[in-house]
């Protein structure tokens, strides 16, 4: 048997819930993203690979948890230093740093400063919200 044979294809609906995004958000950003050119059937039906699930993983990574724009997320990718496939994990950290050096998100902040659990979830939303306008 091939390697290829044996290689894991999603559905877009599929590869949306892997990644915890709606399908229309892949859609979108295959328009937004060259990078991202899902297989296609002869009925015009997408179709992901491993390969486009790590790439989708990225996108969402810049976008939600970096907080980049969409032109920001593209010239990441597009940069040789952007080791996503090695290490796709090593993106959060630095978000987490930048976000504890912010003063809301202080540790050293007395009792009357605001709820940091509360502000996440506000920022959270927020990207969300983001995501949703484009």
């Amino acid at each position: 048997m091939s390697g290829q044979s044996e290689e894991k294809i999603y559905k877009i609906g599929q590869a949306a819930k892997l990644v915890g995004l709606k399908s229309y958000v892949l859609r979108f950003w295959e328009g937004e993203f060259e990078q991202l050119e899902p297989i296609r059937t002869p009925s015009g039906q997408r179709l992901y690979n491993e390969e486009h699930i790590t790439l989708i993983s990225r996108i969402k990574t810049l976008l939600h948890d970096e907080g980049l724009t969409i032109e920001g997320a593209r010239k990441r990718l597009d940069s040789p230093e952007d080791e996503f496939a090695e290490a796709p994990q090593e993106t959060a950290a630095p978000a987490s740093e930048a976000l504890s050096q912010l003063p809301l998100f202080s540790h050293d902040r007395s009792d009357s400063g605001p709820d940091r659990t509360l502000l996440k979830e506000i920022h959270k939303d927020l990207l969300e919200i983001k995501d949703l306008l484009g």
